[in-house]
């Protein structure tokens, strides 16, 4: 993915024809992320097939083929999920930290964004656009695995690497918790 340059000259502005512009051609996600470190660890889990996925975190999973959700179980990633529409950021991740890791008692700072502008698989010829609001968060309590977590844990930064996050490997550069 690559950081979307100035020579786009297009406002986020979008909606009806009459008084908007059209979203980006191959579609934009609005995403909160948990950034849960503890020292040199970080959280990160891999998700286990489950409902609750694909109806409270991870809406796009639905449209994935099969191979590509098989892939998409296999890759390690940050406790995160889409926003809803009109939703405020910070009501995401209380649904992270509430229904996604059973985190009652957290506190948050100030987010970070970031945002990626970058060919699409699906469209070719087309671009996507990410925009990644990550929240850094202290755990006030621990942290269990849910039933929707293959894995879920604290895991030294020194031992994670890129590609084991998929299509998030330049973000998780970019925050800088991988090697």
């Amino acid at each position: 993915m690559t950081t979307a340059s100035t020579a786009l000259r297009r406002h986020a502005r979008y909606g009806p024809p009459d008084h908007y512009l059209s979203p980006p051609s191959a579609g934009m996600c609005l995403s909160v992320f948990a950034l849960v470190e503890r020292g040199s660890e970080v959280l990160v889990g891999v998700p286990k097939r489950h409902e609750r996925w694909t109806s409270e975190w991870l809406l796009a999973w639905h449209f994935y083929t099969e191979e590509e959700l098989k892939e998409a179980l296999l890759e390690k990633r940050l406790p995160s999920t889409y926003l809803w529409e009109g939703e405020d950021p910070k009501a995401a991740l209380r649904r992270i930290m509430n229904d996604q890791l059973q985190v009652s008692k957290s506190r948050a700072g100030g987010p970070r964004v970031l945002s990626y502008y970058s060919p699409s698989d699906w469209y070719p010829g087309n671009s996507h656009w990410d925009l990644a609001i990550v929240y850094p968060v202290k755990l006030l309590q621990p942290v269990r695995r849910p039933p929707w977590w293959r894995v879920l844990g604290f895991v030294e930064k020194s031992r994670l690497r890129a590609k084991q996050f998929g299509w998030n490997a330049d973000f998780v550069r970019d925050l800088g918790i991988v090697a």
